[in-house]
């Protein structure tokens, strides 16, 4: 169970913390931003408490920590190498009822102390419940490198710009118009080095509040979402879902996907099946519905939006509603699946190129299946797995061998990955053995076991040898 973080005001509250070494200086450093009348009492002192003493930012006691140390305390940090004094510290701490934090013992503390990071009025804390103060201090580290010093300005201007605002009668919470209007554009000024530029984005910010036009302006961005796990989406479909107020998604994406964008996104489940789900136009009304609010809309979709997606018909819905609309492509299963089974759709020696075919409906898509049949590319077919035996049988009609080898890949690139290889006879004989989804790899390099295969859970079923 993880503990629940505070930030607590010890403005001009006493703080005891009793020890004087290096340990008890660390703790001192991070307190003494707080605004707290620090008091340290120790043996002997670090050099540095010594000096924070000389200048009055502490008071420091070098000898042994009393009981009467306590009285007045609203926080005591037993901060000695003696785990006999710091039991002692807090047992007269909880005498008096004050808060203890006991350093590297979790078991006798009531809070734990986080590693914190401090842009302007910004804190970021990092808390590993006390279990491991080192791992603490690394994430901080590595969180200082990341989020440069200049945000403390972009939050300065963005409390200037609520204050102003709440003083004028015009304040509402909007987070999406501050994220788009004020604090986007406001971190890249810092990452460019503009620092000077967040002032006239504020002030722009705060005329558009007290415009009577909406300020935030709404978008999709249609994401492929790659052909399984969470970890095929690309970098920048993750920074999509990371800003996005509605994630419209798909069945065949994955749910941990959902988890990349806030906490707070709404999630709208449209996932379709062969003969149900939800209606291409309601979800086209949908996303532009949510956009025109002013909402960032990321349409999550599997594979890749542009491959039997129709993500063309909503990014031109989207576009004719007069909405911006971005595409950002995805792995699309109809390379990944044999790839991540160890299958090359294209190989010198024996296949110089491929034809991806859509198998939802075999009889009716249009295909010419002869010309598929003599053209001795890869055929590779996306959601077939009901009409199978229809594409065998059109095939091997067409002219292609009864002895063609078949692969068969079952929810590419998850934990449930499986694959299987076969002829194209058996194939319209027996049908596909696996639910959707599905690809099927037709062609000499579905010879091609799954040696190189990379999915967690892979298992090869082996029917009719080929």
């Amino acid at each position: 169970m993880s503990r629940y973080l505070l930030a607590w005001d010890l403005t001009d509250r006493r703080v005891l913390v009793a020890g004087a070494g290096t340990i008890a200086e660390g703790k001192v450093e991070t307190l003494r931003t707080a605004g707290a009348r620090l008091v340290v009492v120790g043996r002997e002192a670090t050099p540095r408490l010594r000096e924070l003493a000389a200048d009055g930012t502490i008071e420091l006691a070098e000898r042994g920590v009393r009981r009467r140390d306590v009285l007045g305390a609203r926080l005591v940090v037993a901060a000695t190498d003696d785990r006999r004094v710091n039991r002692r510290v807090r047992r007269w701490a909880h005498a008096m009822r004050a808060v203890v934090n006991v350093v590297d013992d979790p078991a006798l503390c009531d809070v734990t102390v986080p590693a914190t990071v401090q842009r302007g009025p910004a804190t970021i804390a990092i808390s590993t419940d006390g279990s491991s103060p080192a791992t603490a201090r690394f994430l901080r580290e590595e969180i200082e490198r990341a989020v440069p010093p200049g945000v403390g300005e972009l939050v300065d201007q963005a409390s200037i710009a609520r204050r102003r605002i709440r003083h004028a009668g015009e304040y509402r919470y909007d987070y999406a118009a501050w994220r788009q209007r004020l604090l986007e554009p406001g971190l890249e000024a810092v990452h460019a080095g503009r620092l000077d530029a967040i002032r006239e984005l504020r002030h722009r910010f705060e005329i558009g509040f007290a415009a009577p036009t909406p300020i935030r302006s709404g978008r999709v961005t249609l994401v492929g979402a790659g052909p399984g796990g969470a970890d095929l989406v690309t970098v920048r479909g993750a920074r999509a879902l990371a800003t996005a107020d509605v994630v419209v998604y798909d069945r065949l994406a994955d749910p941990a996907l959902l988890d990349l964008a806030p906490v707070v996104a709404e999630r709208i489940p449209v996932g379709k099946a062969k003969g149900s789900g939800t209606p291409q136009d309601d979800i086209n009304e949908l996303l532009i519905r949510k956009a025109a609010d002013g909402s960032h809309v990321v349409r999550l979709k599997g594979g890749d939006p542009f491959v039997f997606g129709r993500g063309s018909e909503e990014c031109e819905a989207v576009t004719a509603a007069g909405l911006p609309c971005e595409v950002v492509p995805g792995v699309s299963s109809s390379l990944a699946a044999p790839a991540l089974a160890g299958i090359p759709v294209t190989e010198r020696s024996v296949a110089a190129s491929f034809t991806v075919v859509s198998g939802h409906r075999a009889a009716d898509e249009g295909h010419d299946w002869e010309a598929l049949a003599r053209s001795g590319s890869t055929l590779v077919v996306l959601m077939g797995a009901t009409t199978a035996p229809e594409i065998a049988s059109a095939l091997i009609d067409g002219g292609r061998p009864d002895d063609e080898p078949v692969a068969i890949v079952h929810a590419a690139g998850t934990e449930s990955q499986r694959s299987m290889h076969l002829t194209l006879d058996a194939l319209r004989a027996d049908g596909c053995p696996f639910p959707a989804p599905c690809v099927i790899v037709i062609g000499p390099v579905a010879r091609t076991r799954d040696v190189h295969a990379t999915g967690a859970a892979e298992a090869m079923i082996a029917a009719d040898a080929v």
